[in-house]
Protein backbone atom coordinates (compact mmCIF):
# COMPACT_ATOMS: atom_id res chain seq x y z
CA UNK A 1 0.00 0.00 0.00
CA UNK A 2 1.15 3.29 -0.89
CA UNK A 3 1.97 5.64 2.48
CA UNK A 4 0.48 8.52 0.22
CA UNK A 5 -3.13 6.97 0.42
CA UNK A 6 -3.04 5.84 4.22
CA UNK A 7 -3.92 8.18 7.10
CA UNK A 8 -1.43 7.24 9.56
CA UNK A 9 2.12 5.11 8.12
CA UNK A 10 4.74 4.35 11.43
CA UNK A 11 2.55 6.84 13.60
CA UNK A 12 3.71 10.25 11.27
CA UNK A 13 1.11 11.78 9.32
CA UNK A 14 0.96 11.78 5.73
CA UNK A 15 0.28 14.55 2.97
CA UNK A 16 -3.86 13.64 2.48
CA UNK A 17 -4.93 13.92 6.47
CA UNK A 18 -2.59 17.35 6.65
CA UNK A 19 -4.50 18.43 3.41
CA UNK A 20 -7.94 16.92 5.10
CA UNK A 21 -6.71 19.17 8.24
CA UNK A 22 -6.24 22.18 6.18
CA UNK A 23 -9.61 21.89 4.49
CA UNK A 24 -11.35 21.28 7.59
CA UNK A 25 -9.57 24.29 9.26
CA UNK A 26 -10.16 26.74 6.40
CA UNK A 27 -13.90 25.99 5.80
CA UNK A 28 -14.57 26.55 9.94
CA UNK A 29 -12.76 29.64 9.51
CA UNK A 30 -14.77 30.59 6.65
CA UNK A 31 -17.62 29.93 7.97
CA UNK A 32 -16.64 31.61 11.89
CA UNK A 33 -15.21 34.81 10.11
CA UNK A 34 -18.84 35.51 8.18
CA UNK A 35 -22.11 37.11 9.35
CA UNK A 36 -24.65 35.53 7.15
CA UNK A 37 -24.32 31.71 6.58
CA UNK A 38 -22.38 30.56 3.84
CA UNK A 39 -23.57 27.86 0.69
CA UNK A 40 -21.32 24.86 -0.13
CA UNK A 41 -20.75 26.86 -3.53
CA UNK A 42 -19.61 29.42 -1.85
CA UNK A 43 -17.00 28.53 0.43
CA UNK A 44 -15.55 25.90 -2.62
CA UNK A 45 -15.08 28.97 -4.28
CA UNK A 46 -13.07 30.54 -1.82
CA UNK A 47 -11.12 27.40 -0.98
CA UNK A 48 -10.74 26.53 -4.52
CA UNK A 49 -11.26 22.98 -3.75
CA UNK A 50 -14.64 20.50 -5.08
CA UNK A 51 -18.20 21.41 -3.94
CA UNK A 52 -18.08 17.97 -2.83
CA UNK A 53 -14.78 17.86 -1.02
CA UNK A 54 -16.73 21.18 1.13
CA UNK A 55 -20.26 19.41 1.28
CA UNK A 56 -18.12 16.37 3.07
CA UNK A 57 -15.67 18.38 5.63
CA UNK A 58 -19.18 20.41 5.93
CA UNK A 59 -21.09 17.78 7.33
CA UNK A 60 -18.00 16.21 9.11
CA UNK A 61 -18.15 19.66 10.95
CA UNK A 62 -22.10 19.17 11.60
CA UNK A 63 -21.38 15.94 12.82
CA UNK A 64 -18.88 17.42 15.61
CA UNK A 65 -21.09 19.89 16.26
CA UNK A 66 -19.41 23.30 14.88
CA UNK A 67 -21.17 24.08 12.54
CA UNK A 68 -25.23 23.93 12.00
CA UNK A 69 -26.47 23.54 8.71
CA UNK A 70 -29.55 23.83 6.74
CA UNK A 71 -31.17 23.94 2.99
CA UNK A 72 -33.04 26.64 1.23
CA UNK A 73 -34.43 25.53 -1.86
CA UNK A 74 -31.67 23.38 -2.98
CA UNK A 75 -29.20 25.40 -1.37
CA UNK A 76 -26.85 23.97 1.42
CA UNK A 77 -26.56 27.11 3.70
CA UNK A 78 -23.98 26.74 6.97
CA UNK A 79 -23.19 28.86 9.81
CA UNK A 80 -21.70 28.90 13.65
CA UNK A 81 -23.64 26.42 15.92
CA UNK A 82 -24.71 28.87 18.76
CA UNK A 83 -24.46 27.74 22.21
CA UNK A 84 -27.05 27.15 23.85
CA UNK A 85 -27.75 28.88 27.66
CA UNK A 86 -29.64 27.81 29.97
Amino acid sequence: MNSETNNKTNGKTTNRAKDSANIHSSVLKIIQNSDKPNSTREIALKTDRAWHSIQTHCLKLQIEGKIDGFKVGNMNLWVIKKEESN
